[in-house]
């Protein structure tokens, strides 16, 4: 049984927050006003965040990309919705409960899937060496 290395998870974690971060930001700005275009072009890139976290982590830990990759973006997860909650409480929004954990789940889908592309990545520089 591996153990979790946590400063990977950190590291990638914050590569995705990266990403994650001004792309929820930018969503809630234009979620209101905005054209749905743009709405689902920041979803993708919140997503895409998520998937950065993942592949990070499988480029630092090959020996156990997956796990370091679903962990690392659900701690990016956690961090940008701890975030989204703080803001939606100062804003007098309302916070849908039901929502986070659905969230976790697709934020540890794309953290596996970045993760597995770094595995094929790194594969495939091994077998080219």
């Amino acid at each position: 049984m591996s153990t979790i290395d946590w400063t990977t998870v950190r590291n990638a974690a914050t590569g995705g927050l990266i990403i994650i971060v001004p792309g929820a930001f930018l969503s809630r700005l234009v979620f209101n006003n905005g054209p749905q275009a743009v709405v689902w072009l920041f979803l993708l890139t919140v997503l895409g965040g998520f998937g950065i976290a993942g592949y990070l982590a499988g480029r630092l830990r090959s020996d156990t990309p997956i796990i370091h990759g679903s962990v690392s973006a659900v701690a990016a997860f956690a961090v940008a919705q701890l975030l989204g909650i703080v803001t939606s409480i100062v804003r007098g929004d309302s916070i849908s409960w039901i929502v986070i954990p659905l969230t976790a789940l697709i934020a540890a889908l794309f953290g596996v899937a970045g993760s597995l592309l770094a595995e094929v990545v790194h594969r495939r520089t091994i077998r080219v060496s």
